[in-house]
């Protein structure tokens, strides 16, 4: 799956993009609409949209405010992304992108077939490491609208779990280096992962980096004990205990080239 014509992007701030171009996204109800059938995946009702277009009051006019909004935003589509269309079934509402794409489609496109274990490990570290690289940043840049659908969730736990994968299959395939950023990236928004920040550590700790591996493990064990009176988990505690008996190595750490290239 590549994404060779254009479509939208949601992992991270909301984008659109046709032939390499970025294309100006409607503002204001529509913009609210257009994120939210883009991460629903699914239908949803009108009344659906009228809440999360006006959280704190709805207008005067109701459900036709909701009726004018995707009206002008299905003109918008027609134009810019000829094949989209948003159908109605009773009072719910779909998108269809047609012949566009979504990046979080092929993000999970990806992920999955760098999670299968029956694939060669280079070429498992390829398709993870292409994977993780789509994401911009939290959902829609965190909006509200990403915390209401299940997708989001969905896409949070998968990226968690490539990361976690990546880091296991750089380290056996001896391509330590290329698994490093994604995990840093995804340790910063969350601050709290035990699992992620023992990934990140063993990476390092592989690759000889193992004073920058005990000060991660003591960042995450300082935030658990001060916000949440938590001593780290087994997990973490398996990292910290590698970290300090892992012999140094006798030379420089020289990585193998794992080329991330189109797949």
């Amino acid at each position: 799956m590549v994404d060779d014509g254009g479509g939208f992007d949601v992992l991270g701030p909301l984008r659109a993009h046709r032939l390499g171009a970025a294309m100006p996204v409607p503002v204001g109800v529509q913009r609210v609409v257009l994120m939210t059938l883009l991460v629903a995946r699914r239908a949803v009702t009108g009344r659906h949209l009228l809440d999360l277009a006006w959280p704190d009051s709805v207008p005067p006019s109701g459900m036709k405010a909701v009726h004018v909004a995707i009206s002008r935003l299905r003109g918008w589509l027609r134009s810019a992304f000829p094949g989209t269309h948003i159908t109605r079934d009773n009072d719910s509402y779909r998108l269809d992108l047609g012949p566009w794409t979504l990046d979080a489609d092929r993000f999970d496109h990806l992920a999955c077939r760098g999670m299968d274990r029956t694939t060669a490990t280079v070429v498992r570290v390829r398709h993870l490491a292409a994977a993780l690289a789509i994401w911009r940043g939290p959902v829609l840049d965190a909006h509200p609208v990403a915390a209401d659908f299940p997708t989001t969730a969905g896409w949070d736990l998968t990226r968690t779990a490539a990361a976690c994968a990546l880091a296991d299959a750089a380290i056996t395939s001896g391509s330590h280096l290329v698994a490093v950023p994604a995990l840093a990236a995804l340790a910063i928004e969350r601050p709290m992962d035990e699992a992620v920040y023992a990934s990140w550590a063993h990476l390092l700790t592989t690759c000889g980096r193992q004073a920058e591996a005990v000060a991660v493990l003591n960042t995450i064990r300082a935030r658990l004990v001060d916000h949440l009176g938590l001593e780290p988990g087994p997990v973490l505690r398996a990292a910290l205990q590698q970290a300090l008996t892992r012999p140094l190595p006798e030379a420089p750490y020289t990585p193998t080239r794992v080329p991330i290239g189109p797949l």
